[in-house]
């Protein structure tokens, strides 16, 4: 029991640098679009007015901000973890997954929601409008693949992740809803 508890706490402990980075770009307030209002080949823009330099920064930031405060964090959670379970040298890995690796996984998860934006404009989906796959998925996914150089946290720490991701995407765009700050529940 306490294992498997152990497992998702640092899946989620994992994620938060990317899972940051793709929430906070909002902050930023808008700005200059990353695509400069151009427009691709097939007539629609590239990326749209939603993707902002400033926003991208913001996001990396807030994800680097979250990976600094981990790493002061781990060697006081690492004694409070050997306590219940066996900590295994995959679970020291991603407890003490360094500052480079929170830049990966920000810029990654950044980099993985324009992509899917660029994706969606290929595919005339508006802007707002839901692609399930690519708005829950393709940022973490790109943010592991970013990562995937300087840490390689084991298929259980990815599945977790992933799965959470999805929970934790529907639950916050519920909620966000709910709350009247957006217009759509996805």
């Amino acid at each position: 029991m306490y294992e498997e508890l152990a497992l998702l706490e640092l899946a989620i402990w994992f994620g938060l640098p990317a899972w940051i980075a793709n929430s906070t770009p909002v902050l930023g307030g808008g700005g200059s679009a990353i695509d400069g209002g151009r427009f691709y080949s097939d007539g629609r823009r590239i990326l749209g007015d939603g993707k902002t330099i400033r926003g991208f920064i913001v996001g990396v930031i807030f994800g680097i901000l979250v990976g600094i405060g981990q790493m002061f964090a781990a060697p006081y959670l690492h004694p409070i973890l050997a306590q219940f379970v066996t900590v295994t040298p995959a679970m020291e890995l991603v407890l003490y997954a360094q500052v480079p690796v929170a830049v990966l996984l920000s810029v990654g998860a950044l980099t993985g929601d324009i992509v899917g934006s660029f994706i969606k404009r290929r595919i005339d989906v508006k802007s707002g409008d839901p692609s399930p796959f690519m708005d829950q998925l393709g940022f973490i996914i790109m943010a592991l693949i970013f990562a995937y150089p300087l840490i390689q946290p084991g298929p259980i720490f990815i599945v977790i992740l992933v799965l959470m991701t999805l929970g934790i995407h529907w639950i916050s765009n519920a909620l966000v809803y709910l709350l009247g700050l957006k217009k759509n529940p996805w």
